[in-house]
């Protein structure tokens, strides 16, 4: 009976930590869809964004959007494993896979200020953190789709943004990740 009782409550708390979403899902999308380059998914362009994604110049971009002012970014690149890290995400899921990416951007002089979190939209697995470099701020979203590992980042590119403009491009970084299909 303890066993079950046990069970039960971490079963729960699994499920209340992934229920909980990181920002909105409510950032208004537009009908026109955008292809990943590499075709493993696609997904919904936000209202006041266009895909750039055939005009990348960096092959490791698989999708990228730009914000009609030029002033945020969102893109999503594959990231490759070895395959000692890649069997062990396997085994221990994205949070690893996240730590291993703020690892990577550390390393760049990034600090992070929101510890790796996971979370569930529409069946998909994610797992987010939020770095910052001389106080701008970016969201990375870690996921996996047939049998690759992306990452997707969302950036102010202008300045910093206000606080209400990061969460804006969040919460749009958020609702265009939901909108993926594969």
């Amino acid at each position: 009976m303890k066993q079950y009782v046990v069970s039960l409550l971490a079963a729960l708390l699994c499920v209340s930590c992934a229920a909980s979403l990181p920002y909105g899902i409510d950032y208004p999308l537009t009908e026109q869809m955008f292809r990943s380059r590499d075709g493993v998914f696609r997904g919904r362009i936000p209202r006041g964004w266009f895909s750039s994604t055939e005009d990348t110049l960096i092959p490791a971009v698989v999708a990228w959007l730009v914000k009609d002012d030029l002033s945020a970014s969102i893109g999503i690149k594959e990231l490759t494993l070895d395959r000692l890290s890649t069997s062990r995400v396997e085994k221990e899921g994205l949070e690893l896979l996240a730590h291993i990416s703020a690892g990577l951007h550390r390393s760049e002089g990034a600090e992070v200020s929101a510890s790796p979190k996971s979370f569930e939209m529409k069946g998909t697995r994610f797992c987010s953190y939020e770095v910052s470099t001389g106080g701008r701020f970016m969201r990375i979203v870690v996921f996996t789709a047939r049998g690759r590992y992306y990452e997707c980042d969302a950036v102010p590119v202008k300045s910093p943004g206000s606080a209400g403009e990061i969460t804006r491009m969040f919460t749009a970084q958020q609702t265009l990740l939901s909108s993926l299909s594969f």
